[in-house]
């Protein structure tokens, strides 16, 4: 993909006018050792990647609007002919100004110094903490610069701000290019998805159809996926992140493919599930509607002015009463979402931004409430329940569900102590011992769309993909271009 400099100067530009006359310092990421000399696929960190646009590790950006000149600096590893020859391509200093619009770039092994020069008359330094050697660096900043500021009297830094709530709120807007990348990403991610349906047979292996998805990948432009695919065949369904992605596929079995390829740093998000013999049975189908509802109520509450939440009271309504119909929570629906007795089956949340990291930046709720949906907003809609196979009767607490003041409890407590002060809540609790029909037991079935938010209404970015499950059936019928293994 080419480098559009001027999206990266205006993410720059938007950034620098938060951040004032502050200094600051965004470390890119490194390279990560897999075993002994061998190391992990680098993929730039996302924040590092939104500035700048530069690939490379052992990188870091210096924002410094007050300055005279350098205003935006790259410290980069040099160029070295004999590294180069082993490992590849280096921009090196002169490529850093060049190629990537950096004001000015020095070699890594400056940076300390050269911080010291910058930090001149800046009273705040945003920095992430969390970087072992950065961190070193930045504290050796603020002592020596301290020394400076009782000597002579110069302004000095004394104060270090998280740049992530400016940065990730320019994040959770995408700009025309951003919305460019990401619908391109989820538009090869539904032709895998789609290519996945026509090649599932019986007797075929998770990591066959894995094979499948991410060939489609790459063979539309995306150089990574967006995240670990996940492949879950019958009681693999039922596991959330599943990606072992080794169990050889059953007649009679469901398959829940959780897969999106990445293209311009931006990642697609698609789960779609279906029987791997391309017929429902009647309990799995029974289950599908049931997620099939939930995920439309959501998707039609996904335009400006509606809110995450409203958007997953309503997803868990529908579950719930899906539920209550089939007999596999007890008593009636007003008990039932009272008592979050749909948790026990749909635990995860219905949501979540979407964009350079596939759970992305940007803060759910403002003021303690959830905030408005925006046009350039993009997140996901996921509905799923999921029915254990070695979970034949479920224990139901008898208390109310609060999912607001779990919420509270998790930051007041700590999420650690949150969880265990439910836990013990849950425990001390009035139960119902219900028993699950068997032939419900291994079912899982999640169905996700990418939504992004326009000025009139949104767009379902991931569409293309077959959700009806007449239509699905049809899709399975097909025969896959692919060669079957």
């Amino acid at each position: 993909m080419p480098f559009d400099a001027m999206a990266f100067e205006l993410r720059r530009k938007s950034f620098a006018e938060e951040i004032g006359d502050g200094l600051a310092i965004i470390p890119g990421g490194r390279e990560a050792v897999r075993n002994h000399d061998v190391t992990y696929p680098f993929r730039q960190t996302s924040d590092f990647f939104f500035l700048t646009g530069f690939p490379e590790p052992d990188a870091v950006a210096v924002i410094n609007p007050g300055h005279s000149s350098e205003r935006y600096v790259l410290f980069v590893r040099p160029k070295d002919r004999e590294r180069e020859i082993w490992d590849g391509y280096r921009a090196g200093t002169e490529g850093a100004v060049d190629e990537y619009g950096a004001d000015a770039s020095y070699p890594i092994a400056d940076l300390e110094a050269k911080l010291r020069e910058y930090a001149v008359d800046r009273s705040k330094i945003y920095y992430q903490l969390g970087n072992p050697d950065m961190d070193r660096k930045i504290i050796g900043l603020l002592e020596n610069t301290g020394d400076q500021r009782t000597r002579s009297g110069w302004t000095v830094p004394s104060v270090v701000e998280s740049p992530a709530p400016i940065l990730h709120e320019l994040r959770l807007f995408k700009t025309a290019p951003e919305i460019e990348s990401l619908t391109r990403a989820c538009d090869i991610s539904v032709e895998a998805h789609k290519e996945a349906m026509r090649y599932v047979q019986p007797g075929m292996y998770e990591f066959h159809v894995q094979a499948v998805l991410e060939f489609v990948f790459r063979s539309l432009g995306s150089p990574r996926d967006g995240y670990p695919s996940i492949v879950g065949s019958g009681p693999n369904s039922c596991i959330l992140h599943y990606v072992e992605n080794r169990r050889q596929m059953e007649d009679g079995d469901l398959l829940l493919i959780d897969a999106g390829a990445e293209f311009g740093h931006f990642s697609a998000d698609i789960t779609r599930t279906f029987p791997v013999n391309g017929k429902f049975t009647a309990p799995q189908r029974a289950i599908y509607d049931i997620v099939l509802a939930a995920e439309a109520v959501g998707v039609g509450l996904s335009g400006p002015g509606g809110n995450l939440q409203d958007l997953r009271d309503a997803t868990r309504k529908v579950v719930t009463q899906g539920l209550v119909d089939l007999g596999l929570v007890p008593g009636s629906f007003d008990q039932a979402f009272a008592m979050g007795m749909d948790r026990e089956f749909f635990m995860h949340g219905t949501s979540h931004w979407l964009g350079l990291d596939v759970h992305d930046a940007g803060r759910y709720r403002v003021e303690r409430e959830s905030r408005a949906l925006q046009p350039g907003m993009a997140f996901t809609v996921e509905p799923g329940v999921y029915l254990d196979p070695n979970r034949p009767t479920v224990s139901f607490a008898l208390i109310e569900y609060d999912e607001e003041a779990d919420r509270n409890m998790a930051y007041e407590l700590g999420a650690e102590a949150a969880r265990s002060h439910v836990a013990e809540r849950r425990q001390a609790a009035d139960k119902i011992e219900h028993p699950i029909p068997p032939e419900f037991l291994g079912i899982g079935v999640r169905i996700e769309d990418d939504i992004l938010v326009t000025e009139e209404g949104f767009i379902n970015l991931t569409g293309g993909v077959p959700r009806d499950p007449d239509e699905i059936e049809a899709l399975c019928a097909e025969s896959s271009a692919m060669p079957v293994l």
